[in-house]
């Protein structure tokens, strides 16, 4: 887990993403102004119907029925307009709450997908996920009320507050000075309340880490017999949990404590000093009626301020990591050139490259595929090969070196060229909980059926397909949960071959099939694949029989390169793994 950090509130409010997602208001600019509009006709309300309880007060025996009826009427009509004013104005927050929430996952949901694949491979997807829930649930309650009660409450307070400095400026002051000094609860205990929520922050995040674990590797759970460790280990997590909240919740009663002295105390301040200019003839009973009914209107804006402050305490302390990924850099787009969809060549110029906190994984690694050709990647686990395929499709940039398609840098082609040229079928093959038609189409969403048919024909999939009940309607489920592992391979298969890329790269495109199916893929490959640059990752053999070249990388370093025949006859590192799968067929 990341550590505890926290910010000043000031620090905050100068952040760029805290000021972005500010500006998401004033996409409901008129919405806000309707609530601010209908709070402001409940105080409003209020204050007429203190007034006119006022009147009736003072006026007692001396009223006449006519003027005891109008007053009556009055105070029906007045509370009945503060009920509809708080009911109009709570639809209209809960409007701008769905609004503002969705639009806020949508933002935060489009920056995760902007940032480089290299960026979500750093972090665990737990915590993307703990981003989109908790620490934009504690965003959004700032924007959609805080920030509504910050425009309308001083407001609403200096309007309560002339009103009874009007009636009698004593009660006046002693009803005004009971709200500055409710802030004083914020004093209390306020850097070990943000620390607190910091953790608590944290702890969240944990909370989501494991039940993303236990969910996803809810096979291996059941198989290994690991639902007592599991429960055990998520059960630890939950007691730090509740720890953090009964201390917060501590925390907060204490301040609370703080915060309703000063209400109390006014409140029997303004009492006990209405009371003796009442009986002195100073005021009349309406004028301590309407002190008693407004004394929570002049209070509350600070009591709400002092809620926006510990909202703001909470958004400072719990959405430090939201904030950091809003603020971070999109994946770069790369050039202005357009890469061609055509047959290219592909060149690895002395490259060399290592991950963060990590030794070198290449090292001035050279290679050339001529367009059209077919380039195998072999040698031991570990030797960079995925990495050469990491580096093509730009998820990383070497340190050193340079990568050329057609003599021209990668990097000055547009990102979204490079990768639309690029068709793969790696090992760890993801299928979307969805039909195997969305599956294979999930690259070229205006491919029609008749397409969609020859591309699972060409990769052995039809015969499986045709014989699931829905066919090409069958739901996958959940990563493909209901295929097999070699079926999901051919559904990778047939997706890739649907895009018709000009490079392809298969990277143990067979190890989950069995041998006569492989054998009919490889028969086919030179067919579908058609004039594409091929780049092959194999630990079996029997999946490069007719490449061009072979590349044996071994510890980052190419140690061999050349034809299958031509190293095979020249003994070394490749003819040492061919001796020990016994393959034949390279042999002339």
């Amino acid at each position: 887990m990341n550590a505890v950090r926290s910010r000043s509130v000031i620090a905050l409010v100068r952040r760029k993403g805290f000021r972005d997602f500010l500006n998401l208001g004033l996409k409901y600019k008129y919405w806000y102004l309707a609530v601010i509009v209908l709070q402001l006709g409940g105080t409003g309300a209020s204050l007429m119907l203190a007034d006119t309880s006022r009147r009736l007060f003072d006026g007692g025996q001396s009223l006449t029925r006519d003027e005891l009826t109008s007053i009556i009427i009055a105070i029906v009509c007045f509370v009945v307009l503060g009920l509809l004013c708080t009911t109009f104005a709570r639809i209209c927050n809960q409007i701008i709450n769905t609004n503002v929430v969705f639009t806020m996952r949508q933002i935060v949901l489009s920056k995760l997908i902007d940032l480089s694949l290299s960026e979500h491979e750093s972090r665990h997807s737990s915590r993307s996920q703990n981003l989109l829930f908790n620490e934009l649930e504690v965003f959004k309650h700032f924007i959609v009320f805080d920030i509504l009660k910050l425009i309308s409450l001083p407001i609403s307070f200096v309007a309560v507050g002339v009103y009874l400095l009007n009636v009698n400026p004593l009660l006046g002051i002693a009803a005004i000075l009971v709200g500055p000094l409710q802030l004083l609860s914020n004093v209390v205990v306020k850097e070990s309340y943000k620390k607190l929520v910091a953790k608590q922050q944290e702890n969240g995040e944990e909370v989501f880490f494991h039940l993303g674990e236990t969910l996803s590797g809810m096979r291996e759970i059941k198989m290994n017999q690991l639902e007592t460790s599991v429960i055990h280990r998520f059960g630890e997590v939950c007691k730090r949990g509740i720890k953090l909240w009964v201390d917060i919740e501590k925390m907060e009663a204490i301040r609370d404590l703080v915060r309703m002295i000063p209400e109390k105390l006014g409140y029997l301040l303004g009492i006990g000093i209405g009371a003796v200019l009442m009986v002195d003839g100073q005021i009349g009973p309406g004028a301590l009626v309407a002190f008693i009914t407004l004394l929570d209107r002049v209070s509350a804006p600070f009591n709400d301020i002092t809620w926006i402050i510990n909202s703001l305490q909470r958004v400072s302390a719990g959405t430090e990591s939201l904030l950091d990924t809003m603020e971070m850099e999109p994946e770069d787009k790369g050039g202005d050139l357009i890469l061609k969809p055509m047959s290219p060549s592909i060149e690895f110029d002395k490259v060399s490259f290592a991950y963060p906190d990590s030794l070198p994984v290449l090292t001035n690694v050279s290679f050339r595929i001529a367009p059209g050709q077919s380039m195998a990647l072999v040698g031991p686990s570990g030797g960079g090969k995925s990495t050469i395929i990491k580096l093509l499709y730009r998820v990383y940039k070497p340190q050193e070196g340079t990568i050329r398609i057609n003599g021209i840098p990668i990097e000055d082609y547009t990102l979204e060229s490079l990768r639309q040229c690029l068709a793969a079928v790696t090992q760890d093959i993801y299928l979307f909980d969805g039909t195997i038609r969305d599956n294979i189409a999930v690259g070229h969403q205006d491919a029609g059926a008749k397409e969609i048919h020859i591309a699972a024909e060409l990769s052995q999939s039809i015969d499986f397909i045709e014989a699931l009940p829905d066919k090409f309607d069958t739901r996958v489920g959940e990563r493909g949960i209901k295929l097999s592992q070699g079926q999901k391979q051919r559904i990778a298969i047939a997706r890739a071959i649907l895009r018709q890329s000009s490079i392809l790269v298969l990277d143990e495109p067979t190890s989950a099939l069995d041998v006569e199916t492989e054998s009919l893929f490889q028969q086919q490959l030179a067919d579908w694949s058609g004039d594409s640059t091929k780049i092959i990752i194999a630990h079996r053999l029997s999946t490069i029989r007719n490449v061009d070249v072979v590349v044996f990388l071994e510890k980052g370093q190419v140690r061999e390169t050349g034809s299958p025949t031509a190293l095979i006859r020249s003994g070394g590192r490749f003819m040492d793994y061919w001796e020990k799968q016994q393959i034949t067929e390279f042999v002339g």
